[in-house]
């Protein structure tokens, strides 16, 4: 035995130590196999899968999973900043063709190319609830109690993300089977003017804790410039 290995032994009695003591002076000095290669020759780690490997071998493959986790993380983070610029756009574009729309046919066609084709939201539906002038079925509802059972999704506010039950798909959609997850927003200075609503085939697509800014500064935009549309039909 060396006399730095017998000076380690004075240093330590052995019949005090534990795992964790043992884990915590390890921790302390990460280069003890550095100046004992010869104890680290002699150790061996049992491994489920490959039967004995060394520990070093076990440390690389602790770095690998590691480095691998981080590859992945990183590369879902990717995909997301990619979404998020491809909704970012899709929105910036949107913005540009609502305010050369003169009516809201053309409106509608804007809001369904852009969430439909570009975002993959596959149901969309515009709907007003006490307009001046007549509007095709399309944009209004049927009753005012329809009208009742959706303004309970507003108690806290004026965009409701999440689900919505049968009866309320129902009201909004014409493939309501199909939709698991919606975006409600009231459009008006005080929501009194109507309702967008977007569908998702996914339940998590609209959560109630996601980021709405972007739905918000549509409902802004919306709210002064349907009015206006509105108006200019009255006039025709």
């Amino acid at each position: 035995m060396s006399n730095k290995e017998e000076q380690l032994a004075q240093e330590l009695d052995t019949t005090a130590l534990d795992a964790e003591l043992v884990a915590d002076y390890l921790r302390a000095n990460p280069d003890f196999f550095e100046h004992f290669p010869n104890v680290l020759q002699r150790l061996s780690l049992k491994h489920q899968q490959d039967g004995s490997v060394s520990l070093i071998e076990r440390q690389q493959r602790v770095l690998r999973d590691k480095i691998t986790a981080l590859e992945d993380e990183i590369t879902a983070l990717m995909g997301q900043a990619q979404r998020n610029e491809q909704i970012f756009r899709g929105y910036s574009e949107l913005y540009c063709q609502l305010f050369k729309c003169e009516n809201l046919a053309e409106v509608e066609a804007c809001l369904q190319a852009t969430f439909r084709e570009q975002l993959g939201l596959p149901e969309l539906a515009l709907k007003f609830f006490d307009s001046p002038v007549d509007l095709p079925e399309q944009f209004t509802f049927t009753a005012d109690t329809h009208i009742q059972l959706l303004s309970r999704r507003f108690e806290n506010g004026s965009v409701y993300l999440g689900r919505l039950t049968a009866e309320e798909l129902k009201l909004l959609f014409r493939e309501e089977q199909q939709i698991k997850s919606a975006a409600l927003v009231l459009l008006g200075e005080r929501g009194e003017l109507g309702m967008l609503a977007v569908g998702s085939r996914d339940p998590l697509h609209f959560d109630p804790t996601m980021d709405f800014l972007l739905i918000t500064q549509l409902q802004h935009l919306l709210s002064v410039l349907l009015p206006r549309l509105i108006a200019s039909s009255r006039a025709d």
